[in-house]
């Protein structure tokens, strides 16, 4: 008994009980990333208050970037929470996981769309839908998650597929507040 209590005060003495930091790669916003068979980048969040059908009112989040596959399908992120991203306000801590994609050039995106194999950069928006009582900080954190082809399934032998690993990039995206579309 006294071994294994000397054991544990060793290990809390070298920090082995300390909250693990080297999972998330902090990321500066335009920073070119590789996750899995993407090549992303994300420069800011717009923020706007909106109202839905039955009156209530929300705020949409959306990273602003760009993003291709490197692959030879046709493919996009995961979304949801099993998903390649999710965000999370400093200020309240409330987290979210991506609401939906937009894909597109200039004033047209389209959702459902995917990354084409062998064409440059595409902007691509990643939607987030934060409660009413949102207040607008000055940055968001913003997580793209590393990815590897595995089979996840529980017995084995099926098709692999792009998973989301404990390992991502930690972007912390300014805020640019766009006006209220709640009228």
């Amino acid at each position: 008994m006294v071994a294994l209590a000397a054991l544990v005060l060793l290990v809390w003495g070298l920090g082995g009980f300390e909250r693990r930091t080297d999972l998330l790669e902090l990321t500066a916003p335009g920073t070119l990333i590789t996750a899995g068979p993407y090549e992303l980048t994300f420069t800011e969040v717009t923020a706007q208050r909106k109202k839905r059908f039955d009156d209530q009112v929300y705020w949409q989040l959306t990273a602003v970037g760009t993003g291709r596959t490197t692959g030879d399908v046709s493919i996009a992120p995961r979304t949801g929470d099993t998903g390649t991203f999710i965000s999370r306000d400093t200020r309240s801590g409330e987290i979210q996981a991506p609401s939906g994609l937009r894909f597109g050039a200039g004033d047209s995106f389209t959702d459902g769309a995917r990354f084409t194999p062998g064409l440059p950069p595409v902007p691509i928006l990643v939607d987030f839908e934060y409660q009413a009582s949102y207040v607008p900080d000055s940055t968001l954190r913003f997580v793209v998650f590393q990815l590897e082809f595995t089979d996840n399934s529980l017995i084995g032998g099926q098709e692999k597929t792009w998973n989301k690993t404990n390992h991502g990039f930690d972007y912390r995206l300014p805020v640019r507040v766009l006006p209220d579309a709640t009228g």
